[in-house]
């Protein structure tokens, strides 16, 4: 029609097929940039944005920090598109669905970190499903204490007691299908990075994590092959390690 208006979105990225989706709805669109200058943008529902500008005021913020830890930030853009869609909000590759019910800087932050675990490197098995949320949930701890360092030891110490009061309890790394995006996945998987990070140490855990990524990105690993890199980048076996926490 003439009348009409057809718009093209194009992504030159590799992506997980379940990354993609399509958003439809009076959208006001906000652009900005992180202070490192990687692009932000964002659609939201008018309605919605005092409540969506102070959640997302620290993407360009967080977005620089995951980077200098991670390595770069490997697309061309990042933001948030609000959904209707009560309490589910997805890493959608560079536009992130954000739940109009869980507009706030947890969730923000726990799917800006997707961008590396999860959309950057994709799960071989949906069963190692700790790898894309015990890591954003842990990177989101990061985040909240990262200039609160015993603050994160004690959250870490708060969640073990959780974990081992919660039912039903099974081996991490091959959780029942109703389980997989369960309570353990989230909050045991961020205990087990939290253990990882102790046993290597820094040095090794954060440039074995950028080594994963150089390796890997723009396609999927297996949690061996992550074990491997992480083995590499410090230099001792983590056969025991991955065998008790994953088993």
């Amino acid at each position: 029609s003439s009348n009409g208006h057809t718009f093209v979105w194009e992504h030159n990225f590799p992506m997980a097929t379940y990354l993609s989706t399509i958003a439809v709805g009076d959208y006001e669109r906000i652009d900005d940039v992180s202070p490192n200058g990687i692009p932000i943008r964002h659609y939201i529902f008018t309605e919605h944005a005092e409540d969506f500008a102070r959640a997302t005021s620290i993407t360009g913020e967080a977005i620089d920090w995951m980077s200098d830890l991670f390595g770069p930030y490997p697309f061309e853009t990042i933001g948030f598109v609000t959904a209707d869609a009560p309490g589910v909000s997805l890493e959608t590759q560079t536009t992130i669905v954000l739940s109009t019910s869980m507009i706030g800087q947890t969730t923000v932050v726990h799917e800006l970190a997707h961008m590396w675990f999860g959309n950057w490197v994709s799960l071989n098995s949906w069963q190692e499903m700790w790898r894309n949320e015990g890591f954003a949930t842990y990177v989101t701890m990061m985040w909240d204490h990262r200039d609160d360092p015993e603050g994160l030891e004690l959250e870490i110490e708060a969640i073990k007691s959780a974990v081992a009061d919660n039912e039903p309890n099974y081996p991490l790394g091959s959780p029942p299908k109703q389980y997989l995006f369960g309570f353990n996945t989230y909050f045991e998987g961020a205990v087990m990075v939290h253990e990882l990070r102790r046993t290597v140490g820094d040095d090794a855990f954060f440039s074995g994590l950028q080594a994963y990524f150089e390796q890997y990105g723009g396609g999927t690993a297996s949690d061996a092959e992550f074990q491997a890199v992480m083995e590499t980048a410090s230099g001792i076996s983590l056969d025991a390690f991955f065998a008790v926490w994953l088993n």
